[in-house]
């Protein structure tokens, strides 16, 4: 007889859980410990090996420069450039001090920083080939969808943008991709081509400024047209202006909205470059999309209107009598697809890409300079009244001479001009890009490796009070001084430099260049200043203001921007009066979503209030 037990030996699964937990949570608590010690002292000694190499050891010699201190191996700086690059850069080449070139750690790369007059004087004569389109390709590749192929052989293209490719280069002619699209920029926007792209720019501008004129009210009322955002205002016309000016009508006829989606899609670039994924941000990845396509339908449409019956090809001839389009818009648009098609792996998708991210960089930049420069001038009422004075002087008009003729005179301006240069060497903020592919790069004592990243920082340049003329201090770089560029005969004070700064150079001896005066005098000079023509100065500056960058990469379209600069606040200060509503005392804080690509935008909005002057010319 088989007897079965009721018993059951098996414990309770509530105290075998009781019984592991008793167990396992002081064992993990002591692990976490471990683990959370290990990783304290991994950082210290990681932090303090890293800063005795950088600052504790004797003065920095000839050789590689040595890398900024950090606390996380591998990672090095990342997560400061992640999370705010624009604090991360300040705060890091102020740290270097007198030291002008050190290494950033990224993820296991090395990022060099070069600054310090001598060292960009000696990359702006460099002859070597020191530039390749990487980081762009890498931006063009993030930020605007280029697709893998074609990037890639922006990447391969080591060849540079001299006539002459590198010696040790094997890349074809077809794709040095580089040096052709670099020489078709040049074209564009220097000598004739100058020209012709300020007249289609001011021909639009000046028709939609038509437009907004009809909507304001006339001095004579003495009535205001409140808007919450000066930016908002101006932005959309200028971006169509020069939208128009580079490409023709097409665009704007493909979607009347191109041109509100590639503004609202300007802020996004940070975000696309850091990676962030199309769940994070929806609205980018559409309207990148939108703008994608809308430049592959106008190519499509110019290619159709233009094609000559006789010729497939004659829509890419660009010897004609009149060689601007209405398909195309400018001739080099045109040149720029012969240019592309060629190229291996690239199709339409990629040729649209790559114009979307040449009209973001058209536009990313000047119109938000013009703005600066617009918002010192009317936030200042005396700097206001001797700018009208100014331009009173000049009896030319774009419809009597030409806008050439018109703008030259414009820009011989020195106030104005002034004003111009002092805007960009206060709100500039980005670095010029070199990388030598076929050996060490030397700049001076500097020696950096085959295939280095080394960037040359705007601020440090702009910001150098061992170079630049504060009055003593009372005029600080951080500030906005119209006169900063602007030198008097009888002023010995005046000018943008340090007086004697070409053969005195340390930081231990910029006291020894402040000038002497006394205060009262100081105060004397610009008072005297204010009623007499100074002559605008720019010469001598050329390796302390750099806001083109350095070299044989420096902005092509750097006469341009001058022009349109000048040419928009001419015209808005000749045709309306505008008051900002908006108090913000001395300092305008910018907006960090811009850092790095250019010119900073202002963080807050510009309320401001607009009337048609009785004046007008």
């Amino acid at each position: 007889m088989e007897i079965t037990s009721s018993y059951s030996f098996s414990p309770p699964i509530s105290s075998i859980s009781t019984t592991m937990a008793q167990y396992l949570v002081p064992t993990f608590t002591v692990l976490s410990a471990m683990i959370t010690s290990f990783l304290a002292l991994l950082m210290l000694v990681t932090y303090y090996r890293t800063w005795n190499s950088f600052f504790g050891q004797e003065k920095h010699k000839v050789g590689t420069p040595r890398v900024f201190p950090y606390c996380l191996p591998f990672i090095g700086n990342g997560l400061s450039v992640v999370l705010n690059p624009s604090k991360c850069a300040v705060a890091t080449t102020k740290s270097a001090g007198t030291i002008t070139a050190f290494g950033v750690r990224l993820l296991g790369e090395t990022i060099y920083f070069v600054t310090g007059r001598d060292n960009i004087a000696k990359l702006r004569k460099h002859q070597g080939y020191i530039t390749d389109p990487r980081s762009q390709s890498w931006v063009m590749a993030r930020v605007f969808g280029l697709s893998q192929q074609a990037n890639e052989m922006y990447n391969r293209d080591d060849s540079g943008i001299q006539v002459k490719p590198a010696s040790n280069s094997i890349v074809a002619p077809n794709n040095r991709i580089d040096y052709h699209t670099h020489t078709n920029f040049v074209k564009m926007l220097s000598g004739e081509g100058l020209n012709t792209m300020f007249s289609r720019w001011h021909a639009s501008f000046s028709r939609r400024l038509d437009l907004i004129i009809h909507n304001i009210q006339d001095s004579d009322t003495d009535q205001w047209t409140v808007n919450p955002d000066l930016e908002g205002f101006w932005m959309t016309p200028l971006t169509a202006a020069m939208n128009e000016a580079i490409a023709g009508p097409i665009l704007e006829s493909v979607n009347p909205n191109f041109t509100q989606n590639l503004v609202e899609f300007m802020p996004y670039v940070h975000s696309f470059l850091k990676g962030l994924p199309k769940w994070w941000m929806p609205r980018a990845f559409a309207l990148r999309k939108s703008l994608n396509r809308d430049c592959k339908t106008w190519h499509s449409l110019a290619r159709a209107l233009s094609r000559d019956s006789d010729n497939k090809d004659s829509h890419f001839r660009s010897d004609s009598a009149s060689p601007d389009s209405p398909w195309w818009g400018l001739a080099a648009m045109r040149d720029r697809q012969v240019i592309l098609e060629k190229v291996d792996n690239w199709d339409h998708d990629s040729m649209a890409a790559s114009d979307l991210g040449f009209l973001w960089g058209a536009n990313i930049n000047v119109h938000t300079a013009a703005l600066w420069c617009l918002i010192e001038i009317i936030r200042d009422p005396d700097l206001l009244a001797r700018i009208r004075s100014e331009l009173s002087t000049i009896t030319l008009s774009p419809t009597s001479c030409g806008p050439s003729a018109w703008i030259e005179a414009l820009m011989a301006l020195p106030i104005l001009q002034s004003v111009y240069a002092e805007v960009l060497r206060l709100r500039v903020d980005t670095g010029g890009v070199f990388r030598d592919n076929h050996g060490e790069l030397q700049i001076n004592q500097w020696r950096f490796p085959k295939h280095s990243l080394v960037i040359v920082p705007t601020r440090p340049a702009h910001m150098d009070e061992a170079y630049w003329n504060t009055r003593g201090g009372k005029k600080p770089l951080n500030c906005f001084w119209a006169d900063r560029f602007l030198e008097y005969a009888d002023d010995p004070e005046s000018g943008p430099a340090l007086k004697g700064v070409a053969t005195i150079r340390s930081r231990e001896k910029k006291h020894l260049q402040q000038a002497p005066h006394s205060q009262q005098h100081q105060q004397e000079n610009e008072q005297k200043n204010k009623g007499v023509c100074g002559k605008f100065v720019t010469a001598g500056t050329s390796d302390s203001w750099i806001p083109y960058g350095v070299g044989e990469r420096a902005c092509p379209g750097r006469f341009f921007a001058r022009r349109e600069i000048t040419a928009f606040c001419a015209i808005l200060l000749q045709n309306f009066d505008m008051e900002l509503l908006y108090d913000d005392g001395h300092h305008i804080p910018a907006n960090s979503l811009f850092y790095g690509m250019g010119v900073e935008r202002p963080r807050n909005k510009f309320p401001f209030r607009i009337r048609r002057r009785r004046t007008s010319t």
